[in-house]
């Protein structure tokens, strides 16, 4: 999530929202040589009268559970009607997953429903879901397709880019420097971390509402404070946000509907740059692209409960159940992730990547871990199940994971 250079070590570079994955996905899609390569994701089928999960293993659909798993709730769809592709009892277009047959999904997915809530959430932080990115041609744009919100570090901004069709819906003057952007779980703000002046004067969270993408409020932080990292938490009332300096760093606890400051967690790693929170809200997992551990805070208590030794971790993914954390390292090379029980708060597993890995995400069913190689110029996939990692050509240098649904 960090890019560092020779010159924005001060300020680790512009952290930005991109479309990376999305156009590699597409692009991929199209040349696929598998099922599994052009759809790798998960609908719901009918078998036996009974709503599955199913998925793509190569060529052939493969049956992931007919129990409720993760976001997929048995109860939400009905084979009553038709055994071979069930009805969801709601609308078909708030489904959160695709509707088939057993041979495949539908080349029209659901979509997420209409309004502020199918904007596309906090960077490479959501919740997981499926990748939701049909082979071009195949799907009609509609407007309930999200958008994306992208950080123009260098030029003060914040661009809103409806992804189809791609093109620039807003763009959104903000505080000097932004670095990260969030969405809060209702989709009406978004906050914008900014470093402010590279004299590290003081930097400034800005609050900007998508409904007419206009700015609210700037909240200017006091000199030496200068905003980097940035988590909501789950129901919408606190955000985290990483002061990001060398020496008194520190993470500000905000209040979002008072917009202030209502704490401050002092002596936490340095850089503190790539904040998580689990997905229940309890711990936020705080990652340093250049720091000697990976911080682990109680957002009860407000401190820190465990010190991992994971260096130079640059973002953090969990898992739907909050059981495991998947950490990515640029210390060696190439780079690494390290999957980490949070219970115990061990190292379990350990899988090699490409060279500087930045962004990761969980998709759908927690199956697939998706990470973002910067320098290797590749996207590196990890299988869970199969315990493999599958790489691919990016083209540029990935930086930023969004998944479409």
């Amino acid at each position: 999530m960090i890019h560092l250079t020779a010159t924005t070590k001060i300020v680790a570079g512009a952290v930005a929202l991109s479309l990376g994955w999305i156009v590699l996905a597409a692009c991929d899609c199209e040349n696929s040589d598998t099922r599994e390569d052009a759809f790798p994701g998960f609908w719901v089928t009918c078998i036996d009268n009974m709503p599955t999960l199913m998925t793509y293993s190569g060529n052939s659909p493969t049956i992931v559970t007919a129990n409720s798993s993760g976001n997929f709730n048995q109860n939400e769809y009905d084979c009553s009607r038709d055994s071979s592709s069930p009805q969801y009892k709601n609308s078909e277009t708030s489904a959160s997953l695709p509707l088939g047959s057993q041979v495949g999904p539908s080349l029209a997915r659901p979509r997420a429903g209409g309004g502020t809530s199918a904007y596309v959430p906090e960077p490479v932080r959501d919740l997981p879901f499926s990748p939701d990115v049909p082979p071009l041609g195949t799907a009609n744009c509609q407007a309930s397709f999200p958008d994306v919100l992208h950080t123009n570090h260098n030029e003060n901004s914040v661009t809103r880019i409806p992804t189809c069709p791609f093109g620039i819906k807003a763009t959104i003057p903000v505080f000097a420097n932004p670095l990260q952007v969030a969405v809060t779980p209702d989709g009406s703000t978004a906050l914008v971390t900014s470093y402010g002046p590279l004299t590290a004067s003081g930097g400034a969270v800005t609050y900007i509402s998508l409904s007419n993408n206009q700015v609210t409020n700037t909240v200017m932080m006091s000199s030496g404070v200068t905003p980097n990292g940035l988590a909501i938490s789950p129901d919408g009332t606190t955000a985290y946000i990483g002061n990001f300096r060398p020496t008194g760093q520190s993470i500000l606890v905000m209040d979002i509907a008072s917009q202030t400051i209502t704490a401050t967690i002092p002596n936490v790693v340095t850089y503190p740059s790539g904040l998580t929170l689990t997905p229940d809200g309890s711990q936020l997992w705080v990652a340093s692209p250049v720091g000697m551990e990976t911080d682990v805070l109680d957002t009860l208590s407000q401190t820190i409960v465990f010190r991992l030794n994971v260096q130079q971790s640059t973002d953090i993914a969990f898992n739907s159940t909050g059981t495991m954390a998947y950490i990515t390292s640029a210390l060696n090379t190439p780079g690494q992730v390290f999957a980490v029980n949070t219970s115990t708060y061990q190292v379990v597993n350990t899988y090699t990547v490409g060279n500087t890995p930045s962004d990761i995400s969980m998709s759908y069913g927690d199956r697939f871990l998706v990470v973002n190689n910067e320098t290797d110029v590749i996207v590196s996939v990890i299988d869970l199940q199969q315990n493999a990692v599958k790489s691919v050509q990016a083209g540029a240098n990935p930086r930023g994971i969004a998944f479409l649904r």
